[in-house]
């Protein structure tokens, strides 16, 4: 379909330009799309030349790659998997650690000592990946201005359309890389998101546990403070992952209602739900 040499992106459904990419969505449009608005023109001539057709459609097309989101390979999170991988050993061993020791299978000299060391390597690791979140979620806030921008400066005209989808797909490559990264740096424990319930209620009883039952330990009170404090750090760590766990089973309550009024078959209840219960098997 075509209007005023514009056509129906068949991806976003959108009007853009008669071209080789969409001027909203960024992703390539159909050959036959991209053609379509010069064919009519040719036929609305007295003289047509067919031959000029496959040169006019080259001119139109933008020498730049398809707008569509890849992946990243793995060594681009590399270095980040790395990072929270070490720190979920050590805070694996930590708890295992206070469990033993308030069940009484550990000395409290040796639980001390082990404790102060893991917590130490902890703290280093942690103080990395704090400094490396604040420093990629300002570059992805910095990318979204420039996009928003972008999209203000291509709608008064200021840029064409062909420049504003060759940037706005560079700056969509770096936010697609970075988002991952954010994603593997907020889980410190790899934690799956179905399992984000049960462990803080693990961790609200040792909190617990530690308050009550410290003091006939043998663990002095600045101990048990520190105790504490650490494990209320790390149970207000996984208040993000809590979110995203409650908005999760929010939306499979909203569609098991929409199925059961009729607004949805079958089919794309079970497909919509499958969809969301994978979310909640992702550590990221």
């Amino acid at each position: 379909m075509a209007l005023l040499n514009r056509v129906v992106c068949p991806h976003c459904k959108r009007l853009t330009l008669r071209g080789r990419y969409c001027m909203n969505c960024g992703k390539e449009l159909p050959m036959e799309l991209a053609a379509e608005t010069l064919l009519e023109a040719q036929a609305t001539t007295s003289q047509p030349q067919p031959e000029a057709a496959p040169q006019a459609v080259a001119q139109a097309a933008p020498t730049q790659p398809t707008a569509t989101a890849e992946v990243p390979p793995p060594e681009d999170v590399a270095e980040e998997r790395k990072l929270v991988e070490q720190l979920s050993k050590l805070h694996t061993w930590s708890l295992k650690l206070i469990d033993l020791f308030m069940g009484g299978d550990v000395p409290l000299n040796v639980f001390t000592e082990l404790y102060q060391e893991y917590r130490s390597r902890i703290g280093t690791l942690d103080q990395k990946r704090v400094e490396s979140i604040e420093k990629i979620s300002e570059r992805i806030k910095d990318l979204t201005q420039k996009v928003e921008s972008l999209k203000i400066r291509h709608e008064v005209n200021e840029i064409s359309d062909r420049d504003y989808i060759r940037q706005k797909i560079e700056l969509d490559k770096e936010l697609t890389r970075l988002r991952p990264k954010l994603s593997i740096l907020q889980n410190p424990l790899e934690i799956r998101l179905a399992d984000i319930p049960s462990f803080t209620e693990s961790l609200s009883n040792r909190i617990q546990n530690v308050k009550n039952n410290g003091a006939s330990t043998g663990l002095s009170n600045e101990l048990i403070s520190t105790i504490v404090q650490d494990l209320q750090s790390l149970l207000d760590a996984c208040q993000g992952l809590v979110k995203q766990h409650e908005r999760i089973q929010h939306e499979i309550k909203k569609l098991e209602t929409r199925y059961k009024i009729g607004e949805l078959k079958q089919d794309e209840y079970l497909a919509q739900r499958q969809r969301l219960e994978r979310q909640l098997e992702l550590t990221f």
